[in-house]
């Protein structure tokens, strides 16, 4: 783990590292360290640091974690999909249901709307022949 200078995060893991040898390439014996360059998570501020063997970032680990990864979210998504596809279905089946229902509805109120119909009609041929029976001048009266 190491310190992020700016805010005072541990930070695990390097972006990038890479070994540092002190003297001429031909020695072999020369002591080794490796640099990295971390990134920190809460500040977002870059460093150079020293790096242990455990904090080097391992390219092939990353690269299965990145695809299993991948592969979850893929699943994830194929979930969802699924999901939305049987909610589409559900309301589609839903709608055709209350298209039916506002049919019938409609069927109801147009049949309602002609007995009322007809029997506003029936009352003003009652109020007509009510007229002529008690003729004119009752009409005035009233």
């Amino acid at each position: 783990m190491v310190e992020c200078p700016s805010c005072g995060t541990e930070v695990a893991t390097a972006l990038k590292s890479w070994p540092v040898s002190f003297g001429k390439q031909e020695q072999q014996e020369a002591p080794q360290l490796c640099i990295g360059i971390f990134e920190c998570p809460k500040c977002k501020s870059k460093f150079r640091s020293r790096v242990e063997a455990s904090a080097q970032p391992a390219e092939s680990a990353s690269i299965k974690e990145l695809v299993e990864k991948i592969r979850g979210i893929r699943e994830g998504f194929v979930q969802t999909l699924t999901t939305l596809r049987a909610k589409m279905s559900t309301l589609e089946s839903d709608r055709a249901g209350l298209l039916v229902e506002v049919e019938e509805l409609k069927s109801a109120a147009e049949t309602r709307v002609n007995a009322l119909e007809d029997e506003v009609k029936e009352l003003r041929e009652e109020i007509k022949s009510l007229k002529e029976l008690f003729g004119p001048d009752s009409a005035e009266a009233s």
